[in-house]
Parts: structure tokens; sequence; C-alpha cells
């Protein structure tokens, strides 16, 4: 059966999260194997504890996808780690190779994420994004690594934009430009190698993807 056919998989995807349980601040390991264990709904991991009779743990632990890739996956797994997931009751759970697994589910999720703003922005007909106050330009983000692309954000809707000027850019304000002009742009983006970053959630984290993708992806 492909990953992608998995009931586990395609919970994670829709949830964007998955559970871990933390002993001594480490994830749990299963005993026999030493392989870390993950479950796609928190019950699974409670059902665990429970018939497992493990009293003693410091949480049961959600973990953001998009976080868990950008800020935690490089320093907790390495090439060839595996995960059992969704060991509990009389399920066994299934053994995975961890980075393929969650890179599988975030490509998975970047096509979702893609369709469903292209779809979203020749409804509502316009894209919004952030600009310095007083001005009338998209920004564009240069990254700390060199070999990383500039990005520009956008949003599919100002209740979107907003919040994340809210919580992280409370010195911009918001901008809209037409869907139809937006268009255009995808075009001279994509020629100057700039990447963009779609409906992106607090900390400037999600899908970063060739403007390309985007244009494709619009069905108007």
């Amino acid at each position: 059966m492909a990953i992608q056919d998995m009931s586990m998989f395609k919970q994670i995807l829709a949830r964007e999260k998955f559970y871990v349980i933390l002993i001594d601040r480490k994830i749990l390991r299963d005993q026999e194997n030493d392989i870390r264990l993950i479950w796609s709904k928190e019950a699974h991991a409670q059902s665990y504890l429970e018939e497992s009779n493990i009293t003693q743990f410091d949480k049961i632990m959600e973990l953001d996808l998009d976080r868990f890739v950008t800020y935690e996956m490089d320093e907790i797994l390495d090439e060839g780690d595996q995960f059992i997931v969704d060991r509990f009751e009389s399920n066994k759970g299934i053994e995975v190779e961890a980075i393929p697994f969650i890179e599988e589910i975030m490509s998975e999720l970047d096509d979702i994420r893609i369709e469903e703003f292209a779809e979203d922005i020749c409804k509502e007909k316009y894209v919004y994004g952030l600009t310095v106050k007083g001005q009338k330009q998209f920004i564009i983000i240069s990254e700390e690594d060199e070999s990383l692309p500039d990005m520009m954000t956008v949003w599919s809707t100002r209740k979107l934009a907003e919040k994340i000027r809210r919580e992280d850019f409370d010195e911009y304000e918001i901008i809209e430009i037409e869907t139809d002009v937006f268009e255009e742009w995808l075009v001279d983006l994509k020629q100057e190698d700039i990447a963009l970053g779609v409906n992106l959630k607090s900390g400037m984290i999600g899908t970063v993807t060739d403007p390309k993708a985007v244009l494709n992806a619009m069905p108007c």
C-alpha cells in the first residue's frame, strides 16, 4: 500500500500536525526496537499510554508539521531514522522511514495549499501582501542563507494577511492588488528568481513555492 493511501497519512495531512509522548523531555521509543513512536491523533497516543500502563510521562505533545520541518526535524532526525505510526490497542502501527514520510506529507500539503490559494484568488479577485507604510510595493524578504531565493509573501484574504501583520509585522501595512495584475507579476517573479510564500503562518512558515506553480494552478 502506498503511503498516501494510509489513513494515518491522511489524518496527519488533514490536521497538519502529529503527536508524540515526551518522557524526560525525549520522544518515547518502542522498547523492542528503539524506534520513535508518533500518532496521527492525540486519542491514539492516550490509548497507548493506558494499555501500556505508562503513568509517568511529561506530556502528549502536539507537533505542527510546518514548525517541525522548519525548526526541529534536522535536529531530531538523521537519514535512515524510522517512525512507528499509530501503535495502540490491537493496532501494531506502521513502520516508515521518518524523513521520506514527513517529506511526502509536506509535498502533498504544499500541492493542496497552492491549489486552494489559486482557486481563492481567482474567486475573490484580489491578492494581499505587506508594504512599508507610505509605500505601495509588496515587500520582498531576503534570506540570510544566500543560497535561498528572495521571497514575496502573499495571502488570499485580508483576514489572513492582517493576522500575520499583527503578530509578526506590525510596522507594516496591508496592500492589495487585483488578481489579474498579480498573474502578470508571477511571470516577472519567476524570471527574477523570487519565490512565493503562500498564506504563510505566524513565524513566516509554511508553503514556499515557485511562482510558476501558482500560475499553473490558477483556474481563471
